[in-house]
């Protein structure tokens, strides 16, 4: 499932979660040293001049794992190009010990969710960063309905004319994404911060078009686009950042290769890279530039995603890949794009949460017909500012606006961008 569907809603959840929310264990120690036994039977009384027998220690019996939890939620966050997706989660999960990277070491979710306007999912997963020594293990199944996804046709030249959407032809712009998709990744640590993993991956997308003309109608004539698509894809991760939920400091790196049926058969080659930067105390910088290359003749579905490490992200638009373009705004075969943050604590309380103010610099382009490249050329750029709320340790809300090349451009995520 795509972490844009789940996320936990500003009102109502915080408070649940607070309840909710794993204290430490507290661990009382006892010198043995310092305890004097006065239950001696007289004739236990060692012989004069003779040092009393230390009585033996007792065993230590191995710190059990903190206890499972069962949580569940209401959380709201946006759709793509449709109207805020009203959710709920029920949560199955192990609190990870304070000082871990992550703040859990297993969890078993179910979500649902659904939009106004038709869009709605059902999905579990179970993700494990921390349950068993140099492994992490997470899969998901998903069924997903997104009623108002955009589609501009293929290539970086696409055009958007907002005076030829109105009240009579209001999805020129749009198609009905469905989507059932089933991945399991597996990742070995091999030395220090670097990582193996492995992306086994099933999906099956249908695109319909909506009533009246649209861009999709002029490409697919039937309006009904169905494919599958099975691919695996391998990569090496190199991750020094210091916890993964609220990263200050450090690296994100991957490259790897998917290769996958869809179409008639695709390879792609992509790479991820991220950094972050604490200047001073409550003040992060944050960069990441992607990019990738398809060959063969990939699906339609493949082109709108980026197979990354533990979460995929959808490309190009969107409050994942570039906030000043729309969900599907620019497809193609090969994408490059890079993000710029400036993060800023206005308001912090430690691990009750905080306010974020955020700047942000968004740019990219895709390729399609021609190799992907590393090039400026062409690139479709935007920026705005985002208010970010944190609650305790396990949630984060981003509210953004963007002015791109096609005007301005709100939209809601959960978690930080990258």
């Amino acid at each position: 499932m795509s972490d844009r569907v789940t996320r936990p809603t500003l009102i109502g959840a915080a408070g649940l979660v607070w309840c909710l929310a794993a204290a430490p264990n507290a661990r009382a120690q006892v010198d043995s040293s310092q305890v004097t036994d006065t239950s001696a039977a007289p004739d236990s009384v060692p012989p004069a001049g003779r040092p009393p027998a230390r009585p033996p220690a007792p065993p230590t019996a191995a710190e059990p794992g903190a206890r499972w939890r069962t949580s569940w939620f209401p959380y709201l966050t946006g759709g793509a190009n449709d109207s805020p997706v009203l959710s709920f989660r029920v949560r199955h999960w192990q609190p990870a010990e304070y000082e871990a990277r992550t703040t859990y070491t297993a969890a078993v979710n179910g979500d649902a969710g659904i939009a106004p306007r038709g869009s709605r999912f059902v999905g579990a997963s179970f993700k494990a960063p921390g349950l068993w020594d140099g492994w992490r293990v997470s899969s998901l199944a998903i069924l997903q309905r997104e009623s108002r996804y955009g589609y501009f046709g293929l290539g970086n030249d696409t055009e958007f004319e907002p005076d030829s959407v109105s009240d009579e032809d209001p999805f020129l712009y749009r198609v009905r994404r469905t989507r059932y998709r089933g991945a399991v990744e597996v990742t070995r640590r091999l030395k220090g911060p670097l990582q193996l993993a492995f992306l086994a991956d099933y999906e099956h997308a249908r695109f319909t078009s909506l009533p009246g003309p649209s861009r999709f109608v002029d490409d697919v004539p039937s309006g009904v686009l169905k494919q599958d698509d099975i691919s695996g894809r391998l990569a090496l991760v190199y991750d020094t950042r210091d916890n993964e939920y609220n990263t200050h400091q450090g690296l994100l790196l991957e490259a790897g290769t998917q290769v996958g049926s869809g179409g008639d058969g695709y390879t792609r080659q992509y790479a991820i890279l991220r950094g972050y930067l604490s200047v001073r105390e409550g003040t992060v910088l944050a960069a990441r530039v992607a990019g990738s290359g398809m060959g063969g003749t990939p699906s339609l579905d493949a082109r709108f995603v980026l197979p990354g490490w533990e979460r995929e992200v959808p490309v190009l638009g969107g409050e994942y890949s570039h906030r000043g373009l729309d969900y599907g705004r620019l497809t193609g075969t090969g994408v490059l794009f890079g993000n710029f943050e400036v993060r800023h604590d206005l308001l912090s309380l430690g691990d009750l949460g905080g306010i974020t103010l955020v700047a942000f610099l968004d740019a990219g382009r895709v390729f399609e017909g021609e190799d992907f490249r590393l090039t400026t050329k062409d690139m479709k750029v935007g920026g705005g500012g985002a208010i970010a709320l944190r609650i305790l340790r396990s949630s984060i809300f981003t509210f953004n606006y963007a002015r791109g090349p096609d005007g301005g451009n709100f939209s809601v995520g959960s978690g930080w961008m990258f």
